[in-house]
């Protein structure tokens, strides 16, 4: 397997575009039904897709690609509908984990990193938390560093659909000094950065590699160097769905603290750098176990 997720580009913009129009008009429940129909064409004409997805569940001791996709397709439904403000937060399950203490220290008004993945639902919490369902007592403002060139639009969209959205989209093909500092000044007004640690970005070429679901992966160093430079509380966070396939979804959210913290010198920076990682892949590992058929990353995630 030689191709790359950023060679097969998104193109889910128009779809949004049409699911948003569509849920205006008719019941939310009409494109969860849909996206039974639209998972299963897209299933059978994507053979790249199948074959990625096979190797992947694999890993996990299952096999059905078919239930893999329509479970993707209703993620994009539930995206949907969190950015237009029909789904409930009373879905939302949280775990007796560190949500208690993420939420206490959000409200506490100082700034959070949360690195989420692919999987589960991560634009479901973005979602609720424009329009101030999220569970902590003030609204949250969130930054999102994602590659710009592959959800271009996707903000506008956003701010067309909710114009109160504190939601904001920064590229991460672009991250320099003076983005360092907009992200640091936001922090300190106590706003949320969000982030995605099992995707190496487009135009990046470091890498840590890392032992995940048996076999070596690649996870961004960008990331976590990140983390390290930011240097404020961060959570490891993913939304599941209880069901795989359900009309009426109703999620878990899980919250895991990073204990490490970034108050040393360069050299120990790398090996802390290298531990938030291992610490992240582990949770990943832990959870997509649990919930094989929610991890939506179909690219060759361990082609070396």
């Amino acid at each position: 397997m030689s191709e790359n997720w950023y060679e097969h580009k998104e193109t889910t913009n128009l779809g949004y575009k049409l699911m948003f129009l569509t849920l205006k008009i008719l019941p939310s429940v009409f494109m969860r039904f849909l996206a039974f129909f639209i998972g299963f064409f897209y299933w059978l004409f994507d053979k790249r897709t199948r074959r990625v997805s096979k190797y992947y569940l694999s890993k996990v001791g299952k096999s059905s690609s078919l239930k893999h996709v329509i479970s993707f397709a209703l993620n994009l439904v539930e995206n949907v509908q969190s950015w237009a403000g029909k789904f409930s937060f009373k879905n939302v399950s949280w775990q007796n984990d560190d949500v208690n203490d993420l939420v206490a220290h959000v409200n506490s008004g100082h700034g959070t990193l949360i690195i989420m993945s692919h999987l589960g639902n991560s634009q479901m919490l973005k979602g609720l938390a424009s329009f101030g369902e999220s569970g902590t007592e003030r609204k949250m403002s969130i930054t999102t560093i994602t590659d710009a060139e592959l959800t271009s639009g996707f903000g506008a969209l956003i701010q067309k659909i909710n114009p109160d959205s504190n939601f904001h989209i920064i590229s991460s093909n672009n991250i320099g000094p003076d983005t360092i500092f907009l992200l640091q000044e936001r922090l300190e007004k106590g706003e949320v950065v969000v982030i995605a640690g099992d995707r190496i970005g487009a135009h990046s070429d470091r890498y840590i590699q890392l032992d995940f679901l048996g076999e070596k992966a690649r996870f961004p160093y960008g990331v976590f160097l990140l983390t390290a430079l930011l240097n404020v509380p961060t959570y490891f966070v993913n939304g599941l769905r209880h069901k795989d396939l359900s009309l009426n979804p109703h999620y878990d959210m899980f919250v895991k603290k990073s204990e490490i913290d970034f108050d040393c010198g360069r050299k120990e920076r790398e090996e802390r750098i290298r531990a938030t990682a291992e610490k992240y892949a582990e949770n990943l590992a832990e959870l997509a176990k649990k919930h094989p058929f929610q991890w939506y990353n179909f690219f060759d995630f361990w082609d070396l």
